[in-house]
């Protein structure tokens, strides 16, 4: 009952394809014959949880393993979430259709505070009670894994255990534990939770007691003695073992819509301000054959056109030059775009820059961070003002059009002075080498300390300063080549919050849930006033967590997790800091004592050997370099456009026929250029929410392909509910002069009746106004447009239309203007273009 009403809403929201679920490479199983479900739960909109690399390799992993089932969750968007809460629909998987209640573990990704309102969006919907306490019952286990799980406290109530760390062994060993336990019989929560705690980078909350002094320092005494501290769980070497190598193709808009090579984990320039470059120590390498290997393969399961290359610092990847110059050559007419997002300036040898000016541009991003060369050493960012000046000059002379610098406000040891630097320093750089069309977007935030970082201890700006640093940056960042952005300063004051609070702020969660807090990570939803009226409820002064600086012997929330860097670690490069003294990058010198390698199993591991630059790897199936034009032929498809696929738009749908047919190893022909695009086009556009029997698209394809080839080859690459049903080649003249349409319009309530239809028909003409795109106010005789109706029974009509003015009109026009229905009962209204004859 609740996935037929779940598909019956998605005409009433926008963006439906967030939730049809049925992306290319989903893994469906049977989950009653399988011994655990599990549910990945990424805690926002589905662009942005769709686009993330670690839900792709954990769904992977879980989901090799026979007898697990993964299926993934994400946020609703407010008119889907009042959609579900008005019909009592709880929150369903994308692949079963299934209510989170029924899986047997919850796995939460944890990556920015401004998201935790948003679990508990999830959790509600689906009537699953907030507190760890208040679940009685086995299952689900509620798990949270990620960066912000480093500092787990202010989440500590709501979940029974995190993983610290990385995931991809933990997953499967927590996986084991719980099928084990089931497969004992009757047990208690207590007892496998005391059981998941024996596994590296487990964390159980429950197992370790708050205590508060009076100042209101949290203090956490561990209930048995061999479970003190939580050490990080750590992958040692990134192998083809945990990459997934047919990653989900989304549908829509996603963030990051390409192919995502994490060529690299870890950074080891040792920012002090930077919590990832701590907590994903050491660096690990992906070797150069796994990466072509896994490039070759996985650009054929997706047909994605674009990949991007992930990794902290992607310039310090070793041998990057031969790894770009392999992967050009494997995407020949393939691939048209490599994202390189940030190149250090002494990273460009000639060798990369020649091959960076073959790559189409995507963005690029230089992180200066702070705007005086004095702060830049405090926080041991090792990067001069020569060397961002040479950065931006070669990007730009490389070909890209605009370029970003990211600086923050109030950095440790700022005055303004650091300020006015940003402001010098930005100036310089576009005037100096920012002409014609080139721009510089500069990115401003607030600086915000994190656990496990040698500026935990620190104060965060206030809120009063935070404005005041910005309007000094609106004012004085005047130039006609310069775009400054910036994060809400209210924003950067509740993530402070959160990111180094404890478990008093659980109750403060919940009131701001309460109020209506959502997606507050999102400028337009986030509502500061609901959160100032959460904390005043609940008691919480902000300032506590944020602008108070910590002394060395306060105990902080975080103490009982082990990431791996000694505290002694990051004292000592406080004090560095604050002498303004470097610390080398222990890449290409000698082992700075951090603490994290152990030199056996954990340590650096770089991709450092000579690579063979002479490997030449053989293009895609699909390469375009020895076809000519007269290779090809145009051909004529006739498809039809049913169930989910309704909901799939105009651009969206010429994407995914895009990616079908590179899947389906067919040659298609390209326009030339520095940007190839496929040629293909379309008869119609059909609306988003309409089915079709029969809609006809036209593409170029090599001439020696039998039309059935062509239709077996892309119904096996098509998503469901599209489907090729016959292939010509094109011909001008045998196309149909029928500018009819023949329509089926089923409503779910009764509003038709003869007197309607035939009132309207009985007219002579039925004038309608309005814009078209280029804003010009043009008249349409509907009547004229319609050659028939026919009546069928109180909820069906049956119409033939026809073009008016070279314009295609569509029977939701003559339902909203001649018929007068309600716009809710329109897009209600199930409407199916039918196969003519």
């Amino acid at each position: 009952m609740h996935k037929k009403n779940y598909q019956d809403i998605l005409a009433l929201v926008q963006t439906p394809t967030r939730y049809v679920g049925n992306e290319i490479n989903t893994v469906k199983k049977d989950l009653s014959q399988v011994a655990l479900t599990f549910a990945l739960v990424f805690p926002d909109l589905y662009e942005i949880g769709t686009s993330h690399f670690g839900l792709q390799i954990l769904y992977s992993i879980l989901n090799r393993q026979e007898n697990i089932a993964a299926e993934r969750f994400f946020t609703p968007a407010p008119d889907m979430e009042a959609c579900l809460r008005e019909k009592n629909i709880p929150c369903l998987s994308m692949e079963s259709q299934k209510d989170l209640k029924s899986f047997d573990i919850i796995g939460i990704s944890l990556l920015y505070e401004l998201n935790f309102t948003n679990i508990l969006t999830l959790l509600s919907l689906s009537q699953i009670p907030f507190y760890a306490r208040d679940r009685d019952e086995l299952f689900p286990l509620v798990i949270g894994g990620g960066p912000c799980a480093f500092n787990p406290e202010p989440l500590a109530d709501f979940f029974d255990a995190f993983v610290i760390g990385d995931g991809e062994q933990v997953v499967i060993e927590i996986s084991d534990q719980v099928i084990a336990f089931k497969q004992q019989g009757d047990g208690q929560k207590k007892t496998l939770l005391r059981l998941l705690s024996k596994i590296d980078g487990v964390y159980v909350p429950a197992f370790f007691s708050p205590a508060y002094d009076d100042r209101g320092i949290q203090t956490l005494t561990p209930l048995f003695e061999d479970y003190q501290r939580v050490k990080r769980a750590f992958l040692p070497s990134l192998t083809t073992d945990t990459f997934p190598l047919s990653p989900i193709v989304p549908f829509g808009k996603p963030v990051h819509d390409r192919l995502r090579l994490e060529i690299a984990r870890g950074c080891s320039r040792g920012c002090r301000f930077c919590q990832a470059g701590m907590i994903y120590r050491p660096v690990r390498e992906r070797s150069l054959e796994d990466l072509i290997a896994i490039t070759r393969e996985s650009l054929t399961t997706t047909g994605y056109s674009e990949l991007s290359l992930l990794s902290l610092s992607t310039g310090d990847y070793s041998n990057l030059s031969t790894l770009m110059d392999r992967l050009l050559a494997l995407g020949q007419g393939h691939c048209t775009a490599i994202s390189l997002p940030s190149i250090r300036a002494e990273k460009l040898t000639p060798q990369l820059m020649k091959i960076i000016k073959k790559v189409r541009k995507t963005g690029f991003t230089i992180a200066p961070e702070a705007g005086s060369q004095r702060l830049r050493d405090m926080i041991n960012k090792n990067l001069t003002e020569e060397s961002i000046a040479a950065t931006v000059e070669n990007a730009f002379d490389l070909g890209w059009k605009k370029i970003k610098l990211y600086f923050m406000m109030g950095l440790p040891f700022e005055t303004p002075a650091d300020i006015e630097a940003i402001c010098t320093l930005s100036k310089r750089l576009a005037s100096a080498y920012a002409r014609g069309k080139k721009t510089i977007n500069i990115s401003a935030t607030g600086f915000i300390p994190k656990a496990h970082t040698p500026f935990q201890r620190c104060a965060q700006i206030t809120l009063e300063e935070s404005r005041e640093k910005l309007q000094y940056l609106k004012t004085h960042l005047r130039h006609p080549r310069l775009n400054l952005k910036w994060q809400s300063p209210e924003m950067s004051l509740m993530e402070g919050v959160f990111a180094r609070g404890d478990r008093k702020l659980s109750r403060l969660l919940v009131s701001a849930f309460e109020r209506g807090c959502r997606l507050d990570g999102w400028t337009e939803k986030f509502n500061f006033p609901l959160w100032q009226a959460a904390m005043e409820a609940t008691g919480i002064d902000p300032a506590f967590y944020t602008s108070r600086h910590r002394s060395d012997d306060e105990a902080l929330p975080w103490d009982i997790i082990d990431s791996g860097v000694t505290p002694e670690f990051f004292k000592k490069e406080f004090e560095n800091a604050k002498d303004a003294a470097l610390t080398p990058d222990c890449r290409e010198n000698d082992c700075t004592g951090c603490g994290v390698c152990d030199f056996k199993q954990i340590k650096p591991m770089l991709n450092d050997t000579l690579a063979d630059v002479t490997t030449a790897d053989p293009p895609l199936a699909d390469a375009l370099k020895t076809l000519p034009d007269d290779a090809f032929k145009k051909y004529d498809l006739s498809f039809s456009k049913l169930g989910v696929a309704q909901f799939f738009g105009h651009l969206e749908l010429a994407t995914i026929v895009e990616r079908a047919v590179k899947r389906a190893g067919l040659r298609a022909k390209y326009s030339q250029g520095f940007n190839p695009s496929m040629r293909l086009s379309f008869e119609s556009a059909l609306p988003v929410g309409m089915e079709s029997e029969e809609e006809h698209l036209f593409i170029y394809l090599e001439k020696t392909m039998a039309p059935e080839t062509i239709v077996d080859a892309m119904n096996r690459a098509l998503p469901q509910g599209l489907f090729i049903t016959g292939c010509n080649p094109f011909s001008k003249f045998q196309r149909r002069n029928d500018l009819t349409a023949y329509y089926t319009i089923r409503l779910t309530k009764g509003c038709f009746e003869p007197e309607m239809v035939n009132s309207f028909l009985k007219l002579s003409t039925f004038l309608v106004e309005d814009r078209s795109k280029k804003g010009k106010i043009r008249t349409t005789d509907l009547r004229k447009s319609v050659e028939k109706i026919s009546f069928v029974d109180v909820q069906t009509i049956e119409m033939v239309l026809k073009k008016y003015n070279e314009r295609t009109i569509r029977p939701l026009e003559i339902l909203t203007a001649c018929f007068k229905l309600d716009e809710d009962v329109i897009k209600k209204a199930k409407i199916k273009k039918r196969k003519q004859g």
